[in-house]
């Protein structure tokens, strides 16, 4: 049976690639051996979309790909075989010596690994005792880095393009609620493997989330009951958003790795996740494809197009429509209303983030081509 690993390597300053499996196991091959980490429904979705022709937001064409490939939001493993028999120990590096190395648990081949970095080189050697039955190495490759083991909808920040780079894998998540009783499997992964220390948790505003408490012990937990709608959020609503986003800038700037969630990732997470990603210059094209990705966890149908009510249009038609009274139609990219949005007093009780803060924020979540 195959087994099945979680596990970070060691961070990729890497572009991210979106070319498909290759074939080579030798060391000899510069390229090594090209794994495809994509489910085939997220991967056509994100090849093949583009929502650049449509700015009133009423356009949506996930639902075609989640139909026919199915709702995942899972990744693919990258697989590890050799010949010869049993292995007493694989040994899996970023580094052609080796260095850093970290030991992949199994003894039979195949064993899969889950949530490596795309475009980051990983060299593995499988022993069996003293003798060495395979040194090869292999490519993760993929548009986005999806993390299986956690809990629903998890992904990494990492990858989306930027002027003049990509945003910074391994610090910044998005995903659905930690269960508090989530095993020790999926503990390890979130404090030790992928190395997050603070929980941003944007629930509790509902009656049904007051108990909403934190899971993960030894890591920073911070409660910002945001609403959904940030455009019709009542109270301190926008100013919440602006504190959750200058509270993972700070983090950031500690070091810490963060992950930050709803109940299912989808509508206050995709808010705060289109902020950040607008502010660190993502095009509005993939904004709305990283919003819609959720549908692919299946619970979650966040269509472009979609309506609750006759009274309530699409969580993101109405974020983008908000967005737009701090300058259009003079400013009309989302990107610098996002700018305009953030460094607004929207309350005297919360300072408007700086233009000093933002350029923190692209510092950090930035990793240049």
């Amino acid at each position: 049976m195959k087994k099945r690993l979680l596990y970070l390597a060691a961070l990729s300053a890497a572009a991210v690639l979106a070319v498909s499996c290759a074939s080579s196991q030798s060391l000899t091959r510069a390229a090594g051996e090209e794994c495809d980490i994509e489910n085939a429904g997220t991967r056509k979705y994100l090849e093949e979309v583009d929502y650049s022709d449509d700015p009133d937001y009423t356009l949506s064409l996930v639902e075609k790909y989640y139909k026919e490939y199915g709702a995942t939001d899972e990744p693919l493993p990258v697989t590890l075989s050799w010949t010869g028999g049993p292995a007493t120990r694989i040994l899996m590096s970023a580094s052609p010596r080796f260095d850093d190395a970290f030991e992949v648990p199994g003894d039979t081949s195949p064993v899969e690994v889950y949530n490596l970095v795309p475009g980051e080189k990983y060299y593995y050697r499988v022993f069996s005792g003293k003798k060495v039955l395979k040194t090869a190495c292999v490519v993760p490759v993929g548009p986005l880095r999806m993390i299986h083991g956690l809990s629903a909808n998890v992904r990494d920040f990492g990858g989306w393009k930027v002027p003049g780079g990509h945003v910074a894998y391994g610090r910044l998540y998005r995903g659905a609620q930690l269960s508090p009783r989530m095993s020790d499997e999926a503990r390890d992964l979130f404090s030790r493997q992928l190395g997050i220390s603070v929980d941003l948790d944007l629930r509790g505003i509902k009656k049904s989330e007051s108990w909403v408490k934190p899971v993960i012990d030894g890591a920073v937990y911070l409660k910002l009951p945001v609403e959904k709608n940030l455009g019709r959020g009542t109270g301190n609503t926008q100013e919440l958003y602006q504190q959750a986003i200058r509270s993972i800038i700070g983090w950031l700037g500690e070091g810490r790795n963060v992950y930050f969630h709803c109940a299912g990732g989808a509508d206050r997470t995709g808010s705060l996740a289109f902020l950040i990603e607008a502010l660190l210059g993502v095009s509005e094209n993939d904004l709305s494809k990283d919003y819609e990705l959720t549908t692919f966890a299946g619970q979650n149908t966040r269509l472009r197009s979609f309506r609750a009510t006759e009274k309530e249009t699409h969580i993101l038609y109405e974020l983008v429509t908000h967005l737009r009274k701090f300058g259009y139609p003079e400013v009309t990219d989302i990107r610098q209303l996002t700018v305009n949005w953030a460094t607004t007093r929207h309350s005297d009780d919360v300072d408007p983030l700086t233009m000093e803060e933002i350029g923190l924020l692209r510092k950090y979540l930035t990793v240049k081509d």
